[in-house]
């Protein structure tokens, strides 16, 4: 199969990232699974802008070429590695954002200026890079873990997603806010790089939290109390009128957690998986997303974890769920 059409999308991307300045010249480098076991990826010194189909290599799992002649792009380790640890990852796309990349050698940490960056982003890692190219693809792979985009200091972004729009619009997100924050940055001349503390009275050390088995009954007792004890979780409940039924699942167990919302006190916490509002993910994610390793709300938009029901509504209640994730980090799970 020559995957002729792949290809002519593949450049097409490769084009629109040149356009949009988020590669240029020869940097940069995009790769797309397009069989179980075949891969599709731009070879060494390729002009994205210009790319041809002869610089568009297909690959197998170990990297070995099927067809096409040259040299596999020198970042080949780091795209291979990203499929064979993630399953369902379709594209990899790795930029170098001008904005990005000026932003993170001064800042480690992004503000967030929108809610869309709130939604779509969250916390971007940034990886401390030594080399030209990724050598040390571990701490790229445990951050890609957490979120869908990753910044290399002083060399660009890597991104990942099942398509080519899901991911090139993770990098553009993440140019766009870096250019507001150098904006405001410098129109302020000040450091807005933390977000503002949320007091949480009574926080323990991570030393000294007890941790407890997810969705067990004794954490399910803990991040009740934890909301209905905490007068801003109350009043913001009452005033958005947080009255729900609201899930989470194990899809590998099959266990559940269900907590009963009325005007923003849980009144009551069962094992039904039948809520108005489902949260599904696999084991390792759902517990990152409790510890607040992942954002909730990230994890649903970069398709982390899968939702039932009309996730839309519950924008309504957008201020009383920050809140609650962030009581989560007393009830951290084992």
């Amino acid at each position: 199969m020559s995957f002729k059409k792949e290809k002519k999308e593949l450049i097409y991307w490769a084009g629109l990232l040149n356009q949009k300045g988020l590669v240029t010249v020869k940097s940069g480098n995009l790769s797309w699974r397009v069989d179980k076991d075949k891969i599709l990826i731009t070879s060494h010194n390729s002009y994205l802008g210009y790319l041809e189909e002869k610089e568009i290599l297909l690959v197998n799992a170990e990297g070995n070429i099927l067809k096409g002649e040259g040299e596999l792009t020198s970042e080949q380790a780091l795209h291979l590695s990203i499929y064979k640890k993630f399953n369902d990852t379709k594209v990899v796309l790795h930029a170098h954002s001008p904005y990005t990349t000026a932003f993170f050698c001064y800042f480690d940490k992004l503000e967030s200026f929108s809610y869309e960056t709130k939604f779509y982003l969250g916390d971007v890692e940034a990886i401390v890079q030594t080399t030209p190219t990724v050598t040390e693809i571990k701490p790229v792979l445990s951050a890609l873990d957490k979120n869908n985009i990753v910044v290399l200091k002083n060399h660009g972004v890597v991104a990942i997603g099942s398509s080519f729009k899901e991911t090139g619009s993770l990098v553009e997100l993440l140019e766009e806010q870096a250019k507001v924050n150098l904006l405001i940055k410098s129109l302020h001349h000040k450091d807005l790089t933390q977000e503002p503390a949320v007091c949480v009275k009574g926080k323990e050390t991570a030393a000294q939290q007890k941790k407890y088995r997810m969705l067990s009954k004794e954490h399910a007792e803990k991040l009740t109390n934890l909301v209905n004890n905490d007068k801003e979780a109350q009043e913001l409940g009452k005033k958005y009128d947080l009255t729900c039924t609201l899930a989470v699942k194990n899809q590998e167990t099959g266990q559940a957690m269900c907590f009963y919302y009325q005007g923003g006190r849980i009144t009551k916490v069962d094992t039904n998986d039948n809520a108005e509002f489902v949260i599904i993910g696999k084991e390792d994610i759902l517990k990152k997303v409790f510890n607040q390793e992942i954002n909730p709300f990230v994890a649903q938009t970069q398709g982390k974890v899968k939702t039932k029901g009309d996730f839309s509504k519950m924008s309504r209640w957008y201020p009383v769920m920050v809140r609650t994730f962030k009581l989560w980090e007393q009830a951290p799970v084992e």
